[in-house]
């Protein structure tokens, strides 16, 4: 005979009590917020596969949607679990909205920070400017090329946001001594474009790409087609000098007609020019 509950009907032997609901409560609760601290910092691991980061991304984004919505799986009281998601954790998945990213991460990515943005409302919009500031604040060509991605992926999700750091002094004027470089890298010039593409929905921003970098997007569309200088045109990413790829020069191009129009439709602006890395 099977000694009492090993049958695995432990809730019919009287000399187990049940468990409280308190005690469910919390057993609930700590594992909600493990499990989001859990993908959290699985995404911050170093070397994972897109699809171990789509996954990650994906299953993080379903928790804050439906502990949003009051899933009744959620129902108990737990601490909103956006709450647990701290500077580090939003950095990193910025940082899979990157342009060298594959599209499948940059999606997930942008889902993510969509749901995430929805609901910490001030507080995510500091982190995320700050983010911005920062990157642009290092200047490196590494760091450039996050900042635009970020700001051409969100932009359509928060736009007053986005065109608040876009307007923000010195930054739209500072954009043409960057692409004038005589050394320039390959991937900061689309990134670049990318972003301009996509600020063109905001009629601020639009007129600043007029006034500010008509000159320098003239430039890029009338340039005869070179070879690079340095590096291979195999490589991801090279320094060149005074050479713009095709992709980049009709880039430019789709942006000079949509500051030259100034009216058109916001949802083709988005996706008209957009290229892959």
């Amino acid at each position: 005979m099977d000694p009492p509950g090993a049958s695995g009907d432990k809730g019919l032997d009287p000399s187990i009590p049940p468990p409280a609901e308190a005690e469910v409560a919390q057993s609930q609760k700590v594992s909600l917020e493990d499990e989001t601290v859990l993908l959290l910092a699985g995404l911050m691991e170093a070397g994972l596969d897109d699809e171990d980061i789509c996954k990650g991304l994906r299953a993080f984004t379903k928790l804050l949607a439906e502990d949003a919505a009051v899933n009744p799986k959620f129902q108990n009281p737990h601490i909103p679990l956006y709450r647990l998601v701290d500077a580090d954790s939003v950095d990193t998945i910025l940082g899979f909205l990157d342009m060298r990213q594959s599209p499948s991460v940059r999606g997930y990515a942008t889902v993510a920070m969509s749901e995430y943005l929805k609901l910490s409302g001030d507080t995510g919009v500091g982190q995320l400017s700050d983010f911005f500031f920062s990157k642009v604040g290092r200047a490196t060509y590494d760091d450039f090329i996050v900042a635009f991605s970020v700001a051409a992926s969100i932009f359509p999700v928060v736009p007053d946001t986005i065109a608040t750091l876009f307007l923000s002094e010195g930054f739209v004027v500072g954009l043409g001594p960057l692409m004038k470089r005589k050394w320039k890298s390959k991937k900061v010039e689309q990134a670049a474009l990318e972003m301009l593409n996509v600020a063109c929905m905001n009629t601020p921003c639009r007129e600043a790409i007029k006034k500010y970098c008509t000159e320098w997007l003239e430039e890029i569309v009338n340039a005869e087609p070179g070879h690079s200088e340095m590096g291979s045109s195999s490589a991801p990413d090279t320094i060149q000098k005074l050479v713009h790829s095709e992709k980049v020069r009709t880039l430019a191009a789709v942006v000079l007609a949509k500051i030259q129009v100034g009216e058109s439709t916001p949802s083709l602006w988005i996706n008209c020019g957009r290229f892959k890395a």
